[in-house]
């Protein structure tokens, strides 16, 4: 059986974790319906194997709602390459990874060891390349004022390299280009040409457009600055100016530069979590800081030849998924969930390969969604 057929039947077979087959499972069976907790959130929507929480830096809010969501394009090898954002984002494949950022704020840096995910590992392509060139993201958001931020006239900028492009979505509901700074360039200001009137009610849905062409640096700032009533926007001295050593050193952890400074002093703000909303369509944001159940006792269940059972203790109340991972092709899969809550797992797998290694790791995550994704078992099917 090849690696394909292989974690083809181990995807199917993955969903016998359901209630309906616990017992077959060895699960554990609650004694009565009503006593069964279900998870408020579905962990199958977002598996963390596929769902990468600030990559570029950043703390985790606690607020399910707030945010940005990101989808990836990367190009394939031997794809023409792209020089902004549209070509790539045309060109590109989507990935089947789920982005979420807290904000956006990363000052010129270096960007030759790629962006590191939750579980630890660098973020890759769908074909397991560490993604550092050549790609770009669609940010989707909701633009608000923080609550300390006044009402009244604002404009908006970002640094970036390499291009971006900030839409806003008009009452027709189209998205319109406010901020468009896209191509190949080192660290840009890029600024909007256009008043933007906000209350503490206000929501602006927005899509910014990211990309990321050649090493070897990354920026992207989202700012924005309160106007006077008589002046106009994107008048500031330093938009455009293009240059990686004028705004942070990236030889000395991003350390800010004059023209930086200048920008903070003259009103601009960098936008902050506060500042972001997860649109409606993203359901949650299952990067939000929550309570993480503990894993202990971790162990294996009988031995078969093409399944494996894995049984572990919380001390919260957390579903049941497991990450299994074929050692010599790298094939991985994360089990389905039946979204019960419990404190004693016990998942079983089966479509393995006889007499085959695996990396087997169990995940629970609580009801308000702090995940755990336990150390690496070795595992061996029998012959």
């Amino acid at each position: 059986m090849n690696t394909k057929t292989v974690f083809r039947t181990l995807s199917a077979l993955s969903l016998m974790i359901l209630p309906a087959c616990a017992q077959m499972l060895g699960q554990e069976r609650l004694s009565a319906p009503e006593e069964i907790q279900m998870s408020k959130m579905n962990v199958n929507l977002y598996p963390v194997t596929k769902t990468v929480c600030d990559p570029m830096g950043g703390d985790n809010d606690p607020r399910s709602n707030a945010g940005l969501k990101a989808e990836l394009y990367w190009l394939k090898s031997g794809a023409p390459s792209a020089a902004n954002t549209s070509d790539l984002i045309a060109r590109g494949t989507k990935s089947s990874q789920n982005l979420f950022f807290t904000q956006l704020n990363v000052p010129t840096r270096q960007f030759t060891s790629g962006f590191t995910s939750e579980t630890g590992a660098a973020v890759k392509n769908d074909t397991g390349e560490v993604l550092i060139e050549n790609f770009a993201m669609r940010f989707s958001s909701v633009l608000r004022l923080a609550p300390q931020q006044a009402e009244g006239l604002y404009e908006l900028a970002v640094l970036s390299d390499d291009g971006t492009v900030l839409r806003l979505r008009d009452e027709d509901g189209v998205y319109k280009p406010v901020v468009d700074s896209d191509g190949d360039h080192p660290t840009r200001l890029g600024c909007s040409t256009q008043k933007i009137a906000m209350t503490h009610e206000t929501e602006k849905l927005m899509q910014l457009d990211y990309y990321q062409g050649p090493r070897y640096h990354i920026a992207l700032v989202v700012m924005m600055r309160k106007l006077g009533e008589n002046e106009a926007a994107g008048r500031d001295v330093l938009c455009g100016m293009t240059s990686n050593e004028a705004w942070f050193d990236s030889a000395k952890s991003s350390a800010p530069q004059k023209a930086y400074q200048d920008l903070l002093a003259r009103g601009w703000q960098v936008l902050t979590a506060d500042n972001y909303a997860i649109p409606n369509t993203a359901t949650f944001n299952p990067c939000k800081d929550g309570d993480e159940p503990t894993i202990s006792n971790l162990k294996f269940g009988e031995s078969f030849s093409d399944s494996v059972v894995l049984e572990w203790d919380t001390d919260l109340m957390a579903t049941s998924q497991i990450i299994v991972t074929n050692v010599q092709t790298g094939a991985s899969l994360i089990s389905t969930s039946d979204n019960v809550l419990r404190t004693h797992h016990r998942v079983v797998v089966g479509g393995l390969e006889a007499d085959t290694a695996y990396s087997v790791k169990a995940v629970s995550i609580s009801d308000t969604y702090g995940r755990r994704v336990s150390s690496a078992l070795s595992y061996r099917t029998t012959p």
